[in-house]
Parts: structure tokens; C-alpha cells; sequence
């Protein structure tokens, strides 16, 4: 397993983050969304970079209601990145995955039925490869943070991806203030084909923001939540490089169908303000990992309006 080396983060990152964040809330503002999301996925908190290295998602949604029916219009911007755990090599015979990046543009509809019970449907548009700009980003962001620089060769191939998606959610009070949630989502597309289920205990407001909504659950106060997300995944082109591309992929990666991930989460929110910490743990997506399972955490910020 490859350890990072972290010696300092470099000031110059934090002038332009604040630009960005400034930018971004005031767009939105205009447009009147009721939210704005950033979370960032990272097993960096493990001092690692392998195989789910890195997700960074903005996101932002609103309320539309129109003849008694409450809909929720959810925009999100993110970015997916896959290394093997050796990313010093050039030599593919050291790969235990291959790297890849994925960057999209998702688009969601939700509506809620009776008994607290929501449908949801929406489209992801994007681009994998040095399209995505994942190796770029990576290594710039390794270079502020004086860590090892990633060499990204035999990425997975430059394509054009829609996948298209819809689920089924609903929770249930079986406790005061303990909600059990179950969500249930079909992927169809040429990124990735799949089957997704989350099930999971939340004591408090609402942990787990990808199961149902930020808008849910919105009182301020604390959260605790554990969840198990079984998934059957019929097809990764982050693994396979199968798809309608010209180029083909020059190393890959039979693909596990069968994958796991565990969660264990905590919340606090506080007026318009919204924080979340969910640390994750995941078995192997391919048949070559060594290890049985990757550790990663989420941090998630959200602003209500």
C-alpha cells in the first residue's frame, strides 16, 4: 500500500478556493436555490491514494410546488477519480487498478409521495479519460500539498457517457427521533450499468443526504446514522474501458459484480449551516486488490436559503 507524504499544505490553494465558493453562492442566490452541497470523498484522511481516491461533488437543489405536488430539482457538478495503489509505476504489471477519471454533469427529479415515500429520476452527462481533467486536477492538487505526483499512465480511455438512472426511497419511524431508511436505484448507461440498494438506521436529523434529501429533516441539531449499501454492478467502464470510444483501453481490470460499502455517519446543524462526517468502508471493486477492504471519508457542507 502506498503512503502518502504530506508535508504542508501551500497558502496559494486558499485565495482562489474563496473565489470559487464566493462565485458559486452568489450565482445561486440569484437563482433562488433552496441549498448548496459540497462534498469531497477522500481515503487521503487514511494517508493512502488508491482505487477510490477522490470525489468532489457541488451540488444544488430547490423546492417546486405546483397542484399539491412537492418536487425537489437537484443540479449537481463532480468529479471521480481511480488510481492504483502504486502510482509512482509505469509498468502496468504493478497496477491493481487502473486509473481513471470521471467527470459529469447530474440532473435529478424528485417526488415525494404519500407516507414519505419519494420517486426519483435524472440523467449524468460527462466525460472519462484526460477529458475528465482528473490527472490534471490530481497532480496539481499533489503539487500544493507536496505529495507524491501520480504518473496516470494507461488511463482509462478519452469517451462520452450518459447514464441514465431512476429510484425508489421511502423511511419509515420505528423509534422516536430513529428513522430506517431504504432506497433502491437502477443505472443504465455506457459509464456504468448497475443495481444500487441503501439501507440504514438515523437517529436525529438527517446523515445520510444521498438517500433521500438535504431538505428533509432540516430542524437543526445532531445526527448519528449507520448504513449498508449492497450493490450488483453489470458493467464499469471505469474497470472494463468497454464502450463506443475509438481508443482502447491498454490496462483493465475484471470487474466484481458483487460490492459492499459500509457507513457510519454523524450531523450537526446549526441555523443555515449544515455539516456532515461519514466515514466509509468498501470491499473490492475488482479481482486484483489485495486488500479486502479501502477506507475513505466524506465531509459535506451545506447552506440552506
Amino acid at each position: 500500500m502506498k503512503i502518502l507524504k504530506i508535508w504542508g499544505f501551500n497558502k496559494s490553494i486558499i485565495h482562489p478556493l474563496k473565489c470559487i465558493c464566493v462565485f458559486l453562492v452568489s450565482s445561486l442566490t440569484v437563482a433562488q436555490s433552496n441549498y448548496l452541497n459540497l462534498d469531497v470523498e477522500n481515503d487521503l484522511y487514511f494517508l493512502t491514494d488508491q482505487y477510490y481516491s477522490s470525489g468532489i461533488f457541488i451540488e444544488t437543489g430547490k423546492v417546486v410546488e405546483k397542484d399539491s405536488v412537492i418536487k425537489f430539482k437537484i443540479w449537481e457538478l463532480g468529479q471521480e477519480i481511480f488510481t492504483p495503489s502504486d502510482t509512482d509505476s509505469k509498468d502496468f504489471q504493478n497496477y491493481d487498478y487502473p486509473f481513471g477519471g470521471w467527470s459529469f454533469l447530474k440532473h435529478t427529479i424528485q417526488t415525494k409521495k404519500k407516507n414519505n415515500h419519494f420517486f426519483e429520476y435524472g440523467f449524468q452527462f460527462g466525460f472519462t479519460g484526460e477529458w475528465s481533467l482528473a490527472d490534471k486536477i490530481q497532480n496539481v492538487y499533489h503539487k500544493k500539498i507536496n505529495a507524491d505526483i501520480s504518473t496516470w499512465a494507461a488511463q482509462i480511455p478519452n469517451a462520452l457517457h450518459l447514464n441514465i438512472f431512476t429510484s425508489y426511497y421511502f423511511q419509515t419511524l420505528i423509534f422516536p427521533k430513529i428513522l430506517f431508511y431504504r432506497k433502491y436505484k437502477g443505472i443504465l448507461g455506457t459509464q456504468r450499468v448497475g443495481f444500487e440498494t441503501n439501507l440504514g438506521l438515523n437517529y436525529g436529523i438527517n446523515v445520510n443526504d444521498k438517500i433521500s434529501n438535504p431538505l428533509l429533516l432540516n430542524s437543526n441539531g445532531i445526527g448519528i446514522y449507520f448504513g449498508l449499501n449492497p450493490s450488483l454492478i453489470f458493467h464499469d467502464f471505469m474497470l472494463s474501458g468497454i464502450g463506443f470510444q475509438k481508443d482502447e483501453a491498454l490496462f483493465t481490470a475484471k470487474s466484481r459484480i458483487l460490492r459492499l460499502t459500509l457507513d457510519f455517519g454523524v450531523s450537526y446543524r446549526f441555523k443555515n449551516w449544515k455539516f456532515i462526517f461519514i466515514y466509509k468502508n468498501r470491499t473490492p471493486d475488482n479481482f486484483i486488490q489485495p486488500k479486502k477492504q479501502h477506507h475513505y471519508n466524506k465531509l459535506s457542507v451545506t447552506y440552506f436559503f
